[in-house]
């Protein structure tokens, strides 16, 4: 559905358990948007020049006037409880891509998916082709510009027309998981003419900065400045807080809600395996700051000292060209992006999994988490937040960036299968009690409960 054409044409979709709900009065309100031509300028700009956007931000913006009959905001009656459910259901928009194969995209649609599962109607704004866990009336696109997986420049129109569409809806709250499209940037500019608003940092760039060059920077900034207007922040780990801090974002704010894990997809094999060949693995993008290159060099090294050994890689990125015609003897199997549902039968063929991260925390990988859930003992670098993820009865913490220290994880593991099984077993338990989807979905829902509390006072 063309989200432009659907504020003109569509019929408002209803739910016995949530109504569309209108101010008593039914007074018109006057709702400042920021005209077109001026949201692209202070779209495109900052993106030229580094330092450019909390400085064009901050200057007059051409204010242009709508009247709409404001939907309020108080406190609708408490529909029928479920079981299921800890508190009211809620009429929630999700702004995000749910299509690309990568953790970013995982978790949107983990999120999705429990709140679907815990009674809550959601509709998605996204320029995603598919989202498949919802019926189109619930699906609300927009256009962009993709210029890689991981970035977009979406229409600037695109914020304004979200703010109509969660009136004429009737969204509760609009959660935010800032995967890197503009318009996570843009939409606090109408906080004003929407509902509370919760958004979810992932990436690393909160707390390195430019790391990765300018397009990170710029990224970084942006998602700082817009931090600020939002109503409530979820972090995917604590290791981000002081940087938000330091950036005038209030404490009260902030709610650190790790990554989580299907427990019942993402389990141990149930069956010993039927070889001697020591299976090593790793899920996630072919890049520097996920450490393949340090992997693919290890991996060689040690296997010229057991020739009973594999490495499976799963994912694509710029490190693919390591992998190109320079193993003869097919011990590294490259599959490339694999669709998650199938990830967990290519867990349970292994026997260890590495990440030798060149950055932290280790707690944001996905692929880290799925495989402690399917019983794999992790070699991982000792980057930041790592100790907090893995004891020494769960895995193995190396120097980060260091091909020597991986090798001798790997000997360590193969060798002792007695020492791996432990591991694995730990690992497994760890991420039941604290690492599942069902655990992380009920604290995001106390995050959506005090703010929707919050705005009824």
């Amino acid at each position: 559905m063309n989200l432009r054409s659907s504020i003109q044409d569509s019929p408002v979709q209803t739910s016995d358990a949530i109504s569309a709900r209108t101010n008593d009065e039914g007074t018109p309100i006057r709702i400042r948007a920021v005209s077109i031509p001026l949201v692209f300028r202070s779209l495109v700009v900052p993106l030229l020049f580094n330092h450019s956007l909390i400085l064009f931000l901050r200057t007059p913006f051409n204010v242009v006037s709508h009247e709409y009959h404001r939907k309020g905001l108080k406190a609708t009656p408490e529909p029928e409880r479920r079981p299921t459910t800890r508190w009211i259901l809620l009429r929630i928009g999700m702004v995000s891509k749910f299509g690309i194969p990568d953790g970013l995209c995982v978790r949107a649609n983990a999120v999705l998916k429990g709140l679907l599962d815990n009674g809550h109607v959601v509709h998605a704004f996204t320029h995603s082709k598919n989202v498949s866990l919802l019926p189109p009336e619930r699906i609300h696109r927009f256009s962009g510009f993709q210029m890689n997986p991981h970035l977009s420049f979406d229409a600037p129109h695109t914020p304004r027309t979200i703010a109509q569409m969660c009136r004429r809806i009737g969204i509760d709250l609009l959660d935010v998981q800032m995967n890197s499209g503009t318009t996570e940037f843009l939409l606090p500019l109408f906080k004003q003419s929407l509902p509370p608003l919760v958004v979810t940092y992932h990436l690393a760039y909160s707390t390195v900065g430019s790391f990765v060059g300018t397009a990170f920077n710029i990224a970084g900034k942006a998602s700082l400045f817009a931090s600020k207007s939002y109503d409530a922040i979820i972090l995917v780990h604590a290791l981000y807080e002081p940087v938000f801090l330091r950036n005038g974002v209030p404490k009260s704010k902030l709610h650190v809600i790790p990554n989580g894990v299907d427990t019942s997809l993402f389990t141990p094999r149930a069956h010993q395996k039927n070889d001697n060949t020591v299976d090593f693995i790793y899920v996630g993008r072919l890049s520097v700051d996920k450490g393949v290159h340090i992997l693919i060099d290890a991996f060689r090294e040690y296997q010229k000292e057991n020739p009973m050994s594999r490495l499976t890689l799963i994912g694509d990125g710029l490190l693919k060209s390591m992998l190109t015609g320079r193993d003869q003897n097919r011990s590294i199997r490259w599959l490339g992006n694999v669709d998650h549902s199938l990830v967990p039968s290519f867990l349970k063929e292994a026997d260890v999994f590495v990440a030798p991260m060149t950055i932290g925390p280790l707690t944001a990988s996905l692929s880290v988490l799925e495989a402690m859930s399917c019983g794999l003992p992790v070699i991982a670098a000792n980057v930041a937040g790592a100790n907090h993820l893995l004891s020494p009865s769960e895995g193995l913490l190396v120097k980060p960036e260091s091909v020597p220290a991986v090798v001798e994880g790997m000997r360590l593991l193969a060798r002792d299968e007695s020492f791996r099984l432990s591991l694995g077993k730990q690992c497994r338990e760890k991420i039941l009690r604290e690492y599942s989807w069902k655990r992380q979905i009920g604290l995001i829902e106390d995050v959506y409960r005090q703010l929707i509390d919050h705005r009824s006072r």
